[in-house]
């Protein structure tokens, strides 16, 4: 609620009613006035406003791009990490290229960083190209080498399986060699009689072909239905050192097999001596009496030991 005025003071009168500010101004017959100018100064100056509503440098391309032109670069020049150098130094040119565009608008103040951004970007894009060649002929040059020593080893393989295959060609072939001479020894060692064999230390033995005899029966009654014959042996010393006869001698067998002892007092009797001298001789008769069922054939075996081996020789034929 108002208070009341006092009574000593003049009532005011009714006050006009205030101007409408909005409303068209008048003339004095009624039309609208001429458009006045502005009572007051605009708000703010007139002209363009910097690209994006922002007042300050843009220096953000420009510094990126050094950045990852260092990285770039950096990488590049490591020979076994340049194949990693291509991403931040594609970026570098990317933003270098952006920041010196902005430096020619005068939007950013960094140009010189922007341009040694681009600058090692493609320095790092060479040293990332140079490096990924360097890694591919390094790969093809280790692959080569691989190859070289799998095809080296390879023909090591094959020249290992070659000796010894060589050497066990060599073996069979001396093997076979072996058995050969020792066939060819047992033919040598399987003569008629007369016939004469050469052993490795030089004794020769020849055996002559057996004479029949008739036994005087005075020291035991000779055997009945046989065929009494004598076997003479001779042995000489071919070689230059001595040889020993010591369990030399032969053993008759009829056709039979059947083994036959020497008739000793019964005929004639030589045995041989124990050891013969360089160009020596000796010479051994024994008789025996054969089954006249197993009379047709006469076998006598000569066996002598030479150093290391022992050889028995046989001596086949007709006992008459």
């Amino acid at each position: 609620m108002t208070a009341p005025l006092p009574p000593d003071r003049p009532q005011p009168q009714d006050a006009p009613p205030a101007p409408n500010p909005w409303a068209v101004p008048t003339g004095s017959a009624g039309r609208a006035a001429e458009p006045q100018p502005f009572p007051y100064p605009y708000p703010y100056p007139a002209g363009p406003l910097p690209a994006g509503g922002r007042s300050g440098p843009q220096n953000g391309q420009g510094t990126a791009a050094l950045v990852l032109g260092l990285i770039g670069a950096v990488l590049g020049l490591a020979l076994v990490l340049a194949w990693l150098a291509w991403l931040p130094a594609l970026l570098a040119v990317v933003f270098g290229g952006v920041g010196l565009s902005l430096a020619r608008q005068g939007l950013a103040t960094n140009r010189r960083a922007a341009l040694a951004g681009l600058s090692l970007g493609l320095a790092g894009l060479l040293l990332s190209l140079g490096g990924g060649l360097w890694t591919v002929a390094e790969a093809r040059s280790a692959e080569r080498a691989r190859a070289a020593a799998r095809e080296r080893a390879v023909q090591e393989d094959r020249a290992r399986d070659a000796e010894r295959q060589r050497v066990r060609d060599e073996a069979r072939r001396a093997a076979d060699a072996a058995e050969q001479e020792r066939l060819a020894d047992e033919r040598a060692r399987r003569l008629p009689f007369g016939g004469s064999y050469t052993y490795p230390d030089g004794l020769k033995v020849t055996m002559a072909p057996p004479t029949p005899f008739e036994p005087d029966g005075r020291v035991f009654a000779p055997p009945k239905n046989s065929t009494f014959v004598q076997v003479r042996i001779t042995v000489v010393n071919t070689g230059s050192a001595p040889i020993s006869l010591h369990g030399s001698g032969g053993f008759a067998r009829d056709a039979a097999g059947t083994l036959l002892h020497p008739m000793v007092g019964e005929g004639e009797y030589e045995p041989l001596a124990d050891a013969l001298a360089p160009g020596a001789t000796s010479t051994s008769l024994d008789s025996y009496a054969l089954p006249n069922a197993a009379a047709d054939r006469l076998k006598v075996d000569f066996s002598h030991t030479t150093p290391g081996e022992r050889r028995t020789v046989i001596w086949t034929g007709s006992p008459r």
